[in-house]
């Protein structure tokens, strides 16, 4: 599974505490879940914000997880676990939903194909000739999401449709 996250981190945790980012909720993240650890444990995505009726949305959206936690930085104990979560103890992958700088470039080359077959199957868009598609990634309540334009068009879909197509 393709993971386009930047790790969760203590300069990242500074600098979102410091900008009054106070709310943050934890999900499980299959995305980071890496490949031939003996250690592995888990694997968290830590989503920010500045609302905290959007974080308290995304926390009731995944009762079904048994990882979710909805943390308030403005309590002691719940920023001291954010800083051991920033700190990536041994067995664990936590990851921040803010992107890699220059993913989306890396997205249209790996995953070019898989964009044109979906975009073949989805709409009826013409994209005969020199046509380039750049997906652009978002999440929304902990989810990984797509959204591509064309001519005036956009669609949006989970990006594990198109790793799927």
């Amino acid at each position: 599974m393709f993971n386009p996250c930047y790790p969760f981190t203590r300069e990242l945790l500074d600098s979102m505490v410091s900008k009054e980012v106070v709310h943050f909720v934890r999900s499980t993240y299959p995305r980071g879940i890496p490949k031939d650890d003996a250690e592995y444990k888990g694997s968290f995505l830590i989503s920010h914000y500045h609302n905290p009726a959007e974080a308290e949305r995304h926390y009731n959206a995944i009762r079904h997880d048994a990882n979710r936690f909805h943390y308030d930085a403005r309590i002691k104990e719940h920023l001291e676990k954010l800083y051991t979560a920033a700190d990536q103890p041994a067995g664990y992958k936590i990851y921040s939903r803010i992107m890699i700088p220059g993913i989306e470039k890396k997205i249209t080359t790996l995953f070019k194909e898989n964009t044109k077959r979906y975009l073949h199957r989805n709409t009826d868009w013409d994209l005969k000739g020199k046509v380039t598609i750049t997906p652009f990634l978002y999440f929304q309540l902990g989810e990984l999401y797509t959204r591509i334009s064309y001519q005036g068009d956009e669609i949006k879909f989970k990006f594990e449709d198109l790793e799927n197509s």
